[in-house]
């Protein structure tokens, strides 16, 4: 067998990380939504893992299933990676992001202030979210974040994802 490219190489460990951030997200007790992310380093090793959840300390309790209540307290995947990571000194600087929905605008102002340069994702947001994940999109580009969508399809800057379909977001 001949020696893989770089490419074959790349969306080999795409798969890895996106299937590793799939079984992150499934530890979220969130009971509609479950998003997970990872964060690894240029040499392939893992800097930060985390889902979405009520913040360290935060009971997860009744307001898991009051929509409103738990929208206030959730933290997003991308944060709660970054967030925790931190709190062990760990650095991003050139890091990728792999997460199992579209970050959204505020997730995006925290991936690009933590210096990662690449975004991998699969899945899409629900389309009330529509508005956040364009936002997103136009701060990744204006920041020189390399944005990637797809299990392993590397079809371009956000591919099928243009218009966000029944994807899955707190």
């Amino acid at each position: 067998m001949p020696p893989k490219t770089f490419a074959e190489k790349q969306e080999a460990w795409d798969k890895r990380f996106l299937d590793m951030a799939r079984l992150v997200a499934a530890w979220s007790k969130d009971p509609s939504t479950q998003v997970g992310a990872v964060v690894v380093d240029p040499d392939y090793r893992v800097r930060g893992m985390g889902y979405n959840g009520f913040p360290a300390g935060i009971k997860d309790d009744e307001r898991l299933h009051d929509r409103p209540a738990k929208h206030k307290l959730v933290v997003h995947a991308e944060t709660n990676a970054i967030a925790t990571a931190c709190r062990h000194g760990a650095s991003f600087l050139g890091c990728t992001l792999y997460v199992t929905a579209p970050p959204c605008s505020s997730c995006a102002g925290v991936i690009i202030q933590a210096g990662i340069i690449r975004v991998v994702w699969c899945g899409a947001l629900r389309a009330d979210w529509a508005e956040s994940e364009a936002l997103a999109r136009s701060m990744f580009a204006e920041a020189g974040v390399e944005i990637e969508a797809g299990d392993g399809r590397h079809d371009g800057v956000w591919g099928a994802l243009e218009a966000p379909g029944e994807g899955r977001r707190a």
